[in-house]
């Protein structure tokens, strides 16, 4: 259902809190994007994840890991700044990686205790093409 904000304007849509710049799209403080994915230039290919993977930010968690793994052959994803991912949201992350071509993997930095949690119980010996590296 769509609501219809004093403005007139639609809140169904909202912009990608993704970007290619450096610099988020979606405003860090909206609780309607607590996601925000930005590139990051630590590595030649590589995201910035902060904010809450959850039911409202997977299409989006997916759609940058998609765009960032046909970059090149390693991708380093930054979770240092996570705050929750979801159960969905390191099944995404696992299933991108299971698809990846030979030589291709993606290297996870500074994940959070709920993802180590997901990946000791579901995937104990990891996911092949996923690296984690860091605290854990």
């Amino acid at each position: 259902m769509t609501t219809e904000p004093a403005d007139g304007k639609s809140s169904e849509s909202h912009p990608s809190p993704v970007s290619h710049a450096g610099a988020p799209l979606a405003d860090q403080d909206d609780p309607a994007r607590p996601l925000q994915i930005t590139g990051c230039a630590c590595h030649e290919v590589g995201l910035l994840v902060s904010g809450e993977i959850d039911l409202n930010s997977h299409d989006d968690w997916e759609k940058a890991l998609r765009r960032v793994i046909s970059q090149g052959p390693e991708v380093h994803v930054h979770l240092t700044e996570l705050r929750f991912i979801d159960v969905r949201g390191v099944t995404l992350l696992v299933n991108i990686a299971d698809g990846l071509d030979e030589g291709q993997r993606i290297v996870a930095h500074g994940t959070p205790p709920g993802f180590d949690r997901v990946m000791r119980v579901l995937w104990p010996d990891c996911a092949a093409g996923i690296a984690i590296e860091g605290d854990q």
